[in-house]
């Protein structure tokens, strides 16, 4: 048997708007995402062939995690393997740290992970323009999470989400995500933001800000459209950004489709002071920093 593991972090988005959408149904966005210290453990194990057993199986430590067809991770493998060609028996172990349905990109940095660590075990037969078109065939930001894999922390995603270039990551700060509990579908979502006016919006700035490494204007420049539609419908996750915005936050905005709410502060001292209010409101927070 030969086994490999990766470590894949979970996603924030510095930007995030929604440009429009096409005739198939999909969304056009333009997004900034950053990688994060706060990661979920990904194993993929190549056993010997076998007759009676299942070609992919699937372990997670996290019991709301399905451990069957319906995880991206196993789409994932079987992606890989439809441009492979030459399947052979794996099993894929999840070790569950990123909060779930939470807008971090828990379950695309999952099936990023068992894409590349699949390449790498069949010696790397595909680039990694092949393996970002492979990821943008399971979900928006399936590719961003490929770069963060890889170890590339910052990056623009644009069209469907699958055209990846890496900018300037953002200067070093401590972010706080913060769960509701409550729980956003992505179509829905998306469903809110047809049904709402498109806001004019421009990401150029934020990645000016960004290659000055000056945190201030990044601050004033992050964005997501979901946000405004998102949050009127969830009330606890509105109570979150409230209560991350009187907490000293730098700034505070809503991760992907949410619900999760994210601050970002340049004080670490203030930062840990806010995990201890959220966690006693009843919420759940996690302490992480920004990668580079």
């Amino acid at each position: 048997m030969q086994t490999m593991t990766i470590r894949a972090p979970a996603k924030i988005n510095l930007y995030l708007a929604v440009t429009g959408k096409e005739e198939n149904g999909y969304h056009t966005v333009e997004t900034v995402m950053q990688a994060i210290s706060l990661f979920d453990v990904v194993t993929v194990t190549k056993r010997k062939a076998s007759l009676t057993a299942e070609c992919i199986t699937i372990s997670c430590n996290h019991p709301d995690i399905p451990c069957d067809k319906t995880n991206l991770a196993w789409r994932a493998a079987i992606r890989f393997f439809e441009e492979y060609r030459t399947p052979f028996p794996i099993h894929i172990q999840i070790e569950k740290h990123i909060p779930i349905a939470g807008g971090l990109a828990g379950g695309s940095t999952n099936a990023a992970a068992v894409l590349v660590l699949l390449n790498r075990l069949t010696g790397s037969p595909f680039s990694r323009e092949r393996l970002l078109s492979m990821g943008a065939a399971l979900g928006m930001d399936v590719p961003f999470c490929i770069l963060s894999c890889m170890g590339i922390s910052t990056a623009l995603g644009l069209h469907y989400g699958e055209k990846m270039l890496p900018c300037t990551p953002i200067p070093p700060c401590t972010v706080l995500a913060a769960s509701s509990g409550e729980q956003v579908s992505t179509p829905w979502a998306y469903q809110m933001i047809d049904n709402n006016p498109l806001a004019s919006v421009n990401y150029l700035p934020l990645l000016h800000a960004l290659d000055a490494s000056d945190l201030s204007s990044v601050f004033s420049h992050m964005y997501n459209a979901f946000e405004g539609v998102i949050l009127p419908q969830r009330d606890k996750a509105r109570q979150c950004h409230t209560l991350l915005s009187e907490s000293g936050a730098d700034k505070v905005l809503m991760s992907g489709s949410g619900p999760t709410v994210i601050a970002l502060y340049t004080s670490k001292e203030t930062a840990q002071r806010a995990l201890k209010t959220v966690n006693a409101s009843g919420m759940h927070a996690v302490l992480c920093t920004t990668l580079s």
